[in-house]
């Protein structure tokens, strides 16, 4: 085994495992999907399998380590990249769930690492979950895009895989895919397309979108109470603003016409590599005057201010 990864236990094969993972930072800015795979974990009853030692893979001048107040002592929270393994009710095969932050530094011995603890298990099979900003109104269910390294995924998911020809900068998702399909493992990304204009801690609905998929996919029934009272809550908040705010009103509705007129494109949006492109946005007015009162209400809301 690696000796960046600590196991609680001897890791042993478990029953056709499919790793779920996600990264907070260049595929999931605002840590949508990561949370996703937290309510999975949660919900499924995941049990720790093992994590990676953060020390030789970050710059903790960017990615900090927390301290907070537990039992009237100081504790420190270093950056976590944590597997757990659950088998949930309705499939008949378990499930490696990774909720991690994309490393500042040696990809290629993080992906080992990686690799060391998805082969210890036995698991061929990996769905990485991401977000990305585009052109869609928070009104409307968030679009999910697919691609994949097998055409047997556009049945498992009801999705179209497209072809891209995007050429440029990626992040660790794309290329722990591209690792994982030169061993000849099954690889797709599924992609939930976030409005680009709340940027303020995780949304929600990107769990709505990407567990409605998991549990189509892969036969699973996960209750989504806490993530519909969650996206309620998110939902009454920009509600809030956008009544008390004409011009960021006016811009949402015409997201929604431009939505219900030409419904998201999967194409050109996600390559075979899981990189994503945000929706073209050329025809729509720059939000960031317009939306300045709509991140200020809910940065407040966050910190438990009042706008």
């Amino acid at each position: 085994m690696h000796e960046a990864v600590r196991a609680p236990r001897e890791l042993r094969p478990l029953r056709d495992p499919v790793l779920l993972a996600a990264f907070t930072g260049f595929t999931d800015t605002h840590g949508g999907a990561v949370a996703a795979v937290r309510y999975l974990a949660e919900q499924w009853d995941a049990q720790p399998l093992a994590t990676i030692e953060p020390e030789r893979f970050y710059d903790f001048t960017v990615q900090r380590p927390r301290v907070h107040v537990e039992n009237e002592a100081r504790v420190i929270t270093w950056p976590s990249n944590s597997f757990l393994v659950a088998s949930p009710p309705g499939s008949d095969r378990d499930f490696v769930l990774f909720a991690g932050i994309e490393p500042h530094l040696r990809w290629k011995t993080f992906l080992a690492a990686m690799e060391d603890v998805l082969r210890a298990v036995g698991c061929t099979t990996s769905i990485t979950l991401a977000a990305q900003p585009a052109a869609v109104p928070h009104t409307r269910p968030l679009p999910v895009t697919l691609s994949a390294s097998d055409i047997d995924f556009e049945t498992t998911f009801g999705l179209k895989a497209p072809t891209s020809r995007y050429q440029g900068s990626t992040g660790i998702v794309g290329v722990l895919n591209l690792h994982l399909r030169a061993l000849g493992w099954r690889n797709a990304s599924l992609w939930a397309l976030v409005p680009h204009y709340l940027t303020i801690g995780p949304n929600p609905n990107v769990g709505v979108s990407l567990v409605d998929y998991i549990d189509r996919g892969f036969g699973t029934s996960t209750s989504r109470t806490g993530l519909d009272e969650q996206s309620a809550r998110f939902e009454e908040q920009v509600r809030e603003v956008l009544e008390e705010s004409t011009d960021a009103g006016a811009y949402v509705r015409q997201l929604e016409e431009q939505y219900d007129t030409e419904r998201p494109s999967q194409a050109a949006i996600t390559g075979p590599t899981g990189d994503a492109l945000a929706a073209d946005t050329d025809e729509l007015p720059s939000p960031d005057e317009l939306l300045d009162d709509l991140e200020r209400f809910l940065r407040d809301q966050q910190s438990g201010g009042k706008s």
